[in-house]
């Protein structure tokens, strides 16, 4: 056997060597024939690609036509646009320029009004300052007042206790008197009567002398007592005084605390104003950057397209370079964008921070503002309290002076009576000491006088008298002592109060002080706003010139353009000849592969050069890569024929070594083999028991595994139970809070209207006492100018005809009932819980009801106060009223759930659904709440016919009217008393009229009675004339008996004629009297009525006057409140717009910030795409494709706002059409890239094949 291998060996290493030789030569067959079908798929790829490029290049150029028709419209409408623009311009300068002067003119206002008001405020400061001294001065005077009373009651409680020791002295004399008196007793019996007679004389002269003493002192008391109730009503007219200029101080502070929040309001307005001009301002500014944008958009247009037409005709020489500047571009825009996004974010940070300083700044005010009137009604409130408690103590002060002035009355009578006992039991016993001397010289002869024991037991009885007196008037003097201790006590309060009161003055100067500086503030806030307009305006006039100068940039640049298209135009026309002519000499040369005729005539010059580029670049490339493969191939041909033969003889020696080592390995698997079996048979044995093993315990982890999933689906229940619970819970807790906010929002402003209300109560409550006063005072005034005759009259109706006028007794007693009777069923019926009160507003409550079961029953009285715990209880844990509330906000839950903030549909939904959820709420509460009544029957019972109050009323008119038929004075109308009083006052003129007639005949009656007089006495003397004469004749002559007799006949006659003169004398004498007197009479009553009509007259005109006033302060007061409500509505309307316009800025606001950020985390999505791009690229050598930016990703689909919102839309726009010229841009050189990289791997292919082929054609010729 060994033999036959040893001559085995040398043929098995031929035939390996044959084997290895034929191996070798099929290799290198196969290896050409892969060669050949690899370059020939390359050429067809080649020529596939070929086609594929030109078809894109004739697609590239359609589209950039299409771009650049697309661009002249684009930058025509930007032209329309400027117009537009710069007439909007125009008109917003017209606008702004009015609402500057507008607001320059109300500042001015404001600073006047300001100006006065700080001229106001020092005029009230100084008064306040002089009424704050004159306080302090009165407050001096008081404490030295009390200081000289309490000196004055110390006084009296030292005379009181001298007084004291005094009649503990006289009680001890009085006992040692009455031992000396029973000795005396005993010793003179005898001397008896003359000592009582002697007593006698002397108590009446004593008595008589103290009698007059106390007279005197009564007097001087009582003048004393005159001084200080003069003092004492000086002191309170002092105070009055001081009460009257404090109440003008507190209205003139009122009035100040009003023109303070005019001003207030005023600068609000102006604020807003302010505000609103800003807001212009800004929207202008916007328009100009929006104009802005458009310009440099157009212009960033126009650059790219001459960048796009120098770029197409340097693409051929430097496709690097335009790769930098698109990247360049690229960072640029991006950095833009940034400097944009920085810029934004800076203007809306800036107008976050001034707008949370404005919220600030106004709640800080509204808030100071609201301290400041809350302060002042509390000052208010304070210092009625201390002018109340100052009457109080006034009250108690008088009346602690009039007490004083009784116990010193009482003091002094004591002090009298301790004095005239002293001075009797003095006198008693100074006459006992003078009887024991001189009893010698006394008679017995005289009367016996009354025994001595009478007038020991009436001194006795004095003395108790005395003794009750002293005690009575120790208590008086110790409770005295104790209201003395009571008003110092009170007298200290007070000061204290006065002292708080003082304290909370200057505090409110200080706080004045805080509020004047703070308007300053504003001021100085006011010019640096108005500075920042003047600022502004200045940037808009540079704006506008650097506008023009663009505009005529613009043109030059046209123009340019024009030219440029014009010269381009040329150059490509003479450039396509030339490349053309280039190309066909190309395909003459047989240069590049032919192609059809109609391909190439379509091709643009720079089509044409970008390919004999190529072509040339290609060439001579290939050329340089040919020689070289060539001399490396050479090189490479010498080293495989000497590693050939190193090969082959290693191969031999390798061959040899492997057919010993394999015998080894024999021999060596043999013995794994058997050393295998037995391993492997001992791990099936463990294997197995092992199995046992794991099969148990997994028999005991299956158990387990049951026993958990048991465990774990009672725990499913408990969670499913538990969520439910949880959901349930959250459903009551957001309908509950939903329903709390429905009713306080309801609640609150209902609750502001009963204030209102309750004060304009007060205010027409008012209204209605003074006319009800003045009503009292037109009443009287016509009953006291009621005649006496009318007075008779009446008084005659009323005997002849008696009224009952119990029926309005009657009737009172019947309204009380019924009164009491609805007062006790609204109280049954009320189910009132409680009523709250505000703390700084009286008499303003608010009645907090429960739901009372509709099965009422009567319950005695022991027992309602524990139902009505249970009622309260019952409806404050009441599960119908919660399952009330879900069910009604059911439909506010969905519409809050669905609700967007970004959208303002979702919120007129969500409004809706409250609304809805509200009303359903008011109709299951009214359900569950029968027992208040939600709305008033007042109208109702006013405007029914058999109604009780109209019964009642009936009732009553026809009672007055009755009364008024018999004369009982009643409740006259106030129209009837004013047609009285007319009545009266024409009557007053009617009897004045006839007064003047009347006196003026008596005076024409006087002067002919004076004329009779003045006759008759003519006529005396004419007969005093005729006697002298008649007694002349008798002297001078005699005369005859007939003469005589008829002398005699003449002179009776004529003394007959005197005696008739005289009679008629004395009766015309007697008449004048009367007259006199009558006239006297009558001018007496002429000045009574005079006067009488004089002071009717001087009422009645003040009444008119008075009248008219009231007129006047009515009319005054319509108009004020007209005025105020027309204010109020203004306000009112101003507010509703501002919180409108504010609502209306929020929400674009927020819809403007949503939409950036969804445009911001685009962009991010974008940044991540181009880096994962650009990673694929450098990673995988793919082409860098930039993600494609939709309008629609960016449309906002409920954003509709002012400027700033299209200014928005606008610049993302813009934004978006760069971002997509950019990628369009860099999506058409990457393009161009792997075009070219493709046409030179193409060309590489051709190269090497042309290689190939002339190694082919070379080794051919070598072995020919």
């Amino acid at each position: 056997m060994s033999i036959n291998t040893t001559s085995n060996a040398p043929g098995d290493i031929q035939r390996l060597k044959n084997a290895s030789s034929d191996t070798k030569q099929a290799v290198k067959s196969e290896t050409d024939l892969d060669i050949t079908a690899d370059l020939r798929k390359k050429l067809h790829r080649a020529k596939k690609e070929k086609l594929e490029i030109t078809t894109k290049h004739n697609a590239e150029l359609a589209s950039y036509e299409s771009q650049i028709a697309k661009l002249r419209s684009e930058v025509e409408k930007a032209e329309a646009l400027r117009q537009s623009l710069e007439y909007d311009l125009a008109v917003a300068r017209k606008e702004a320029g009015l609402g500057r002067r507008a607001a320059e003119e109300r500042l001015a206002e404001a600073h006047r009004i300001q100006e006065k008001l700080y001229a106001q405020n020092t005029e009230l400061q100084g008064k306040a300052n002089e009424i704050e001294n004159a306080f302090q001065t009165s407050q001096q005077k008081w404490k030295e007042e009390c200081r000289r009373f309490e000196r004055d009651l110390e006084e009296r409680d030292s005379i009181i206790q001298n007084c004291n020791q005094e009649y503990d002295l006289l009680m001890k004399e009085k006992s040692r008197l009455e031992k000396t008196l029973q000795e005396v007793l005993e010793k003179h019996q005898q001397e008896k009567n003359e000592m009582e007679s002697h007593i006698r004389e002397t108590a009446l002269e004593e008595f008589r002398l103290q009698a007059e003493q106390w007279e005197a002192e009564r007097r001087e008391l009582q003048f004393i007592v005159q001084e200080q109730d003069s003092a004492v009503q000086n002191m309170h007219k002092k105070v009055e005084k001081l009460e009257a200029e404090h109440m003008d101080c507190s209205d003139l502070l009122r009035r100040q605390t009003n023109e303070l929040e005019f001003s207030t309001q005023r600068e609000e307005r102006l604020r807003k104003e302010f505000e609103a001009t800003t807001l212009r301002v800004r929207k202008l500014e916007e328009n100009i950057e929006a104009e802005r944008a458009a310009h440099l958009e157009s212009k960033f247009n126009s650059e790219i397209i001459q960048l796009r037409i120098r770029d197409l005709e340097g693409a051929l020489q430097v496709e690097k370079a335009s790769q930098a500047e698109a990247v360049a571009d690229l960072e640029m825009i991006k950095n833009e964008f940034k400097e944009v996004e920085s810029a934004y974010e800076r203007e809306k940070h800036n107008a976050q921070e001034s707008f949370t300083k404005l919220n600030l700044l106004e709640r800080e005010y509204f808030s100071k503002n609201k301290k400041l009137n809350e302060e002042i009604e509390e000052q208010k409130k304070v210092i009625i309290d201390l002018s109340k408690r100052l009457q109080y103590n006034e009250k108690s002060c008088s009346e602690l002076q009039e007490e004083l002035v009784m116990a010193k009355k009482h003091q002094a009578f004591l002090v009298e009576t301790c004095e005239n006992n002293v001075k009797e039991l003095e006198s008693i016993v100074d006459s006992f000491t003078v009887s024991s001397q001189w009893t010698s010289g006394i008679h017995k002869d005289k009367d016996k006088p009354p025994s001595f024991s009478v007038v020991l037991e009436t001194l006795r009885r004095t003395l108790t008298d005395y003794q009750n007196k002293l005690e009575d008037a120790s208590n008086e003097l110790s409770s005295m002592s104790n209201a003395k201790e009571k008003a110092s006590n009170e007298l200290d309060s007070t000061k204290q109060k006065i002292e708080s009161h003082t304290k909370n003055i200057k505090d409110l100067q200080d706080k004045l002080a805080d509020v004047n500086k703070e308007l300053s503030h504003l001021r100085t806030k006011c010019a640096d706003r108005e500075a920042l307009i003047s600022t502004l305006k200045v940037e808009l006039q540079n704006v506008l010139h650097c506008w023009e100068k663009e505009k005529v940039r613009a043109a030059q640049s046209e123009s340019e353009l024009q030219k440029l298209s014009q010269t381009f135009h040329k150059d490509t026309e003479e450039k396509l000849t030339f490349l053309h002519t280039l190309y066909q000499h190309l395909i003459a040369g047989s240069v590049l592969i032919k192609q059809p005729e109609g391909m190439l005539d379509k091709f643009s010059w720079s089509e044409l050069c970008a390919v004999l580029q190529e072509n040339v670049d290609a060439l001579i490339v290939d050329l340089n890569r040919a020689n070289e493969k060539i001399s490396h191939l050479e090189y490479i041909c010498k080293n495989k024929s000497d590693t050939m033969r190193e090969l082959q003889q290693t191969q031999e020696d390798t061959f040899n070594k492997v057919a010993e080592q394999i015998k080894a390995q024999e021999s060596c698997w043999h013995k794994q083999k058997k050393d295998l079996e037995l391993q492997y048979s001992e791990l099936l044995l463990e294997v197995q028991r092992r199995a046992q093993k794991f099969q148990e315990i997994a028999e005991k982890n299956m158990e387990k595994l049951n026993h958990m999933e048991k465990s774990h689906e009672q725990l499913v229940l408990e969670n499913s139970h538990f969520k439910n619970l949880l959901s349930q819970t959250k459903r009551e807790q957001t309908s509950l809070l939903a329903a709390c906010a429905l009713m306080s929002g309801a609640l609150y402003p209902l609750y502001s209207r009963s204030c209102a209300l309750s004060t304009q109560r007060d205010f027409l409550q008012e209204q209605v006492n003074t006319f009800e006063l003045f009503k009292l005072e037109v009443r009287t005034l016509a009953q006291a100018l009621s005649t006496v005759e009318e007075k008779k009259q009446e008084e005659a109706k009323m005997k002849k005809k008696p009224f009952k006028g119990l029926i309005r007794v009657f009737r009172k007693g019947v309204i009380a009932i019924l009164a009491a009777n609805r007062f006790k069923t609204l109280g049954q019926s009320c189910a009132s819980l409680f009523t709250w009160m505000e703390s700084f507003k009286e008499g303003i409550g608010m009645l907090v009801c429960t739901g009372e079961p509709k099965d009422k029953h009567k319950f005695p009285k022991h027992q309602k106060e524990q139902l009505r715990c249970l009622q309260a209880l019952s409806w404050l844990t009441s599960s119908d009223l919660l399952a009330a509330i879900i069910s009604s906000m059911a439909e506010l839950q969905e519409a809050i759930s669905k609700t967007d903030p970004n959208s303002r549909i979702c919120g007129h939904l969500l409004i809706g659904a409250a609304k809805n959820s509200f009303a359903k709420l008011m109709d299951k509460i009214s359900l569950a709440m029968d027992s208040v009544p939600l709305h008033s029957n007042r109208s109702i019972t006013y405007v029914e016919k058999d109604s009780l109050v109209q019964r009642l009323a009936r009732g009553l008119h026809k009672v007055n009217t009755l009364a008024l038929k018999y004369g009982l004075p009643g409740h006259v109308p106030i129209l009837k008393s004013t047609t009285s009083l007319q009545k009266q006052i024409f009557a007053f003129t009617q009897r004045l009229h006839a007064a003047e007639v009347e006196r003026r005949s008596l005076r024409l009656e006087v002067t002919e009675f004076r004329r009779n007089v003045n006759e008759m006495k003519k006529e005396l003397d004419k007969a005093q004339g005729l006697q002298m004469q008649l007694n002349e004749f008798k002297q001078s002559k005699l005369i005859t008996h007939e003469k005589f007799e008829s002398a005699c006949e003449e002179l009776n006659n004529a003394l007959l004629r005197e005696q008739q003169a005289q009679m008629l004398l004395n009766e015309q004498a007697q008449q004048l009297q009367e007259l006199n007197y009558r006239l006297e009479l009558h001018s007496s009553e002429e000045a009574d009525k005079n006067q009488t009509l004089g002071e009717a007259v001087k009422s009645l005109s003040e009444a008119k006057m008075e009248l008219r006033r009231k007129d006047q302060s009515l009319r005054q007061l319509n108009r004020h409140l007209t005025q105020l409500e027309q204010d109020k509505r203004r306000l009112e309307e101003n507010i509703h717009d501002a919180e409108s316009a504010l609502r209306m800025a929020a929400k674009d606001k927020e819809c403007v910030a949503n939409h950036m950020r969804t445009i911001e985390n685009m962009l991010h999505k974008v940044r991540d795409q181009i880096s994962l791009s650009r990673t694929a690229a450098s990673r995988n050598d793919f082409t860098l494709q930039l993600p494609r930016l939709h309008l629609e990703t960016f449309a906002l689909e409920g954003l509709k706002g002012g400027p700033e919102v299209v200014a928005c839309q606008a610049m993302i726009k813009s934004f978006i059409d760069v971002y997509q010229l950019a990628s369009n841009r860099i999506a058409t050189l990457e393009k161009e890239m792997t075009s070219h990289r493709s046409h030179i791997a193409t060309l590489k292919s051709e190269l090497h094949t042309a290689c190939l082929r002339e190694n082919e054609s070379l080794q051919s010729i070598l072995l020919i």
